[in-house]
């Protein structure tokens, strides 16, 4: 196939040469009618490209096959055999990798860092869920991938399991041991999934770790928008044949993709492909250029201590355009760096925690940004150092190796049955009825079901105070938790 073709791009600029007289959705009719407000801030180009798959890019009947081919073309791009676009984002994609694998009752292992996404669809899709514990760096306290031999132990406790769900690379930038773990899900005839969210690009650049596609990942789940350029909530699913069975998970998509996508998303989907494909290897080498510039800059700052190569565990690689700070020598939280950093610079970064910045280096970022970040950081600790800069004194906190995941009863029935909410202090030795996953990089530490321990209440009461932002609970003030209610 001809990766200089962009279906939808063509399809989309025939239509607008031609527009139709339409008598259906979407109401404003190519922007013939505008909300007010929106024209001048958005413009009208965006609704005239806000038309319907069928009887917009394509005929009632899909005659010309825009989507199709354009999934072909991004399946060769990849090298893989399946693919699909989606506009919902990887949670939607991930949870249509899912329904396809495994159904109510049916065991599923789980990355122990995987994202609330694959959490929540097990909660309403009726699955059990095996946690497959992950490499915690005490040094630095983050998480890693998962062992070999940790994946072997959980295969061997959970014989029915139908599938493996891993987390490659992580948010930080790490990657696992794909090869030795796909090896493993493979004896016993089981999927590998790959959330490689962070990780789409990797296929087209040689200075990046290995697409997991090429280790043996049988599926893997990429958002395009986070390091590659489209809109938010593109997303695409690349597969191929042999464990997984690829006419189910197209059912699947079908299930769970809507009947009325966003065009403009898709348009920059098919659009990213094809920039990817003919220069992926050029783009990227810029970017991890200035993300190397970026790094000898931070390591040159007292009190910053920056994540490298150097770091990473056996087996694993690292993302280079990932750069992760750690700001605990300063003795203020990530979370007080952050908003000082935009409340004084207007700059912002990718994540921060009680310890952490972390800083996402990719195709938008320009030299200009990295001093004005340079400048910014430099700026704070100067400020710090002659007590010139006021942030509060950062909070003792627990380490993530003291969050143990011990379910007490199943998620679902922890979910739908009676809760109350409590004070987050007094709710050590409780069963939670709610997700807890501070965002990003919206891991849950907390789910429906799982036993509440004093750790989880030391932690979660030293990051509130760090000023993390929990996101799911039903209390805005983050001083409740919901569970399941005394009998």
């Amino acid at each position: 196939m001809d990766q200089n073709e962009a279906p939808i791009l063509d399809a989309l600029a025939a239509m607008e040469r031609r527009p139709p007289i339409g008598f259906g959705a979407p109401a404003h009719h190519q922007g013939a009618a505008i909300p007010g407000g929106t024209r001048a801030l958005l413009g009208k180009r965006v609704f005239r490209a806000d038309v319907l798959t069928p009887k917009g890019l394509d005929d009632r009947t899909e005659g010309a096959h825009v989507l199709q081919r354009a999934h072909e073309i991004a399946a060769e791009a990849w090298n893989a055999d399946f693919c699909r676009f989606v506009t919902g984002g990887s949670t939607q994609s991930l949870h249509t990798v899912l329904a396809a694998v495994a159904g109510p009752g049916d065991t599923v292992l789980f990355a122990a860092n995987a994202h609330k996404a694959e959490r929540a669809y097990a909660l309403v899709g009726g699955l059990n869920v095996g946690i497959v514990p992950v490499a915690i760096d005490a040094a630095w306290d983050v998480e890693h991938g998962v062992r070999p031999e940790a994946l072997a132990r959980a295969l061997a406790d959970h014989p029915d399991a139908k599938a493996f769900l891993l987390v490659s690379p992580t948010y930080f930038g790490v990657t696992s041991d794909i090869a030795a773990l796909a090896d493993l899900c493979h004896e016993r005839d089981i999927p590998l999934i790959c959330d490689a969210a962070w990780g789409g690009a990797f296929f087209f650049s040689e200075r990046l770790p290995a697409d997991p596609l090429t280790k043996g990942a049988d599926v893997a789940v990429y958002s395009l928008h986070k390091t590659m350029g489209a809109l938010a909530q593109g997303s695409a699913i690349l597969a191929r044949k042999g464990v997984l069975d690829l006419q189910r998970l197209a059912l699947s998509y079908e299930l769970f993709e809507t009947t009325s996508p966003s065009v403009p998303i898709l348009a920059t989907l098919d659009a990213t492909r094809r920039d990817h494909a003919l220069g992926g290897e050029r783009l990227w080498a810029d970017v991890l250029d200035i993300a190397a510039d970026l790094r000898r800059r931070l390591a040159a700052i007292d009190g910053l201590r920056i994540f490298d190569a150097g770091d990473v565990p056996t087996g694993a690689e690292l993302d280079a355009s990932k750069i992760l700070v750690d700001v605990s020598a300063l003795g203020v939280s990530g979370y007080a760096i952050d908003d000082w950093l935009v409340a004084k610079h207007r700059v912002s970064v990718g994540l921060s925690d009680a310890r952490h910045l972390l800083l996402v280096v990719s195709l938008g970022t320009r030299r200009a940004d990295v001093r004005a970040l340079t400048r910014a950081l430099e700026d704070m600790v100067a400020g710090l150092a002659a007590g010139t800069t006021d942030l509060p004194l950062a909070p003792t906190a627990p380490g993530l190796a003291t969050l143990d995941i011990d379910m007490a009863m199943d998620s679902r029935s922890a979910f739908a049955g009676r809760t109350e909410a409590i004070r987050i202090e007094d709710a050590a030795g409780r069963i939670a009825a709610e997700t807890i996953a501070p965002a990003p990089p919206g891991v849950p530490r907390l789910v429906p079901g799982q036993r509440i321990t004093i750790a989880h209440v030391d932690w979660l009461v030293a990051q509130r105070q760090a000023g993390a932002f929990f996101l799911d609970p039903m209390d805005p003030s983050e001083r409740t938790v919901r569970v399941v209610a005394s009998s």
